[in-house]
């Protein structure tokens, strides 16, 4: 791809990525995404085959490089606090309802990826953590519940981050105390 083709394919995928967040994939239309790039349906259609395989690109992009950061070294307490940062950071909205609308994705095989990115980025590497962690005696429980708490945690507050004064590390620091100590 020349310069100006990788250009026009970020400046479609953050911007679809954006209107995705806002209103959901059943909530954005083609035309919007081509008004809000500047471009037209063709241009649109020269990097992506239709909208949903733009809206599976976006997801993709966006779960790419999670492992990285959850696989990285360090005390539990101090990798936590990276994974809840670095989701705050990514998905300034829920992301569970981007995951919800792969119901809404016809073709099985992009469902398949995004699920398969979802796993191999987050839920997986999350539930290896967990599970060193309570084979090193840190933690006690089921690795898979605990990723699932632990992620479900997170997920309540992405949303609401910026509400809560904007300060991610703060809020991540505070969310994990909470995941490790509970609410004494």
């Amino acid at each position: 791809m020349k310069s100006t083709d990788n250009l026009n394919a970020e400046r479609i995928l953050q911007d679809g990525w954006e209107l995705f967040q806002q209103k959901g994939y059943r909530g954005v239309s083609v035309d919007e995404i081509c008004l809000r790039c500047g471009i037209t349906k063709p241009t649109l259609y020269y990097y992506f085959k239709d909208k949903e395989n733009l809206f599976v690109e976006v997801l993709l992009r966006r779960l790419r490089g999670f492992h990285e950061i959850i696989e990285q070294s360090g005390p539990l307490e101090q990798r936590l606090e990276r994974i809840v940062l670095s989701m705050l950071d990514s998905f300034p909205s829920s992301y569970t309802h981007l995951v919800h609308d792969l119901e809404h994705i016809k073709q099985r095989e992009n469902a398949d990826r995004v699920r398969k990115a979802f796993a191999d980025e987050l839920f997986s590497p999350i539930t290896a953590l967990m599970q060193s962690a309570i084979e090193a005696g840190e933690i006690g429980g089921d690795a898979k519940f605990l990723s699932q708490l632990f992620m479900g945690i997170v997920e309540n507050y992405i949303s609401r981050a910026h509400e809560l004064g904007g300060d991610n590390k703060l809020l991540a620091q505070k969310l994990v105390a909470f995941f490790l100590k509970g609410a004494r």
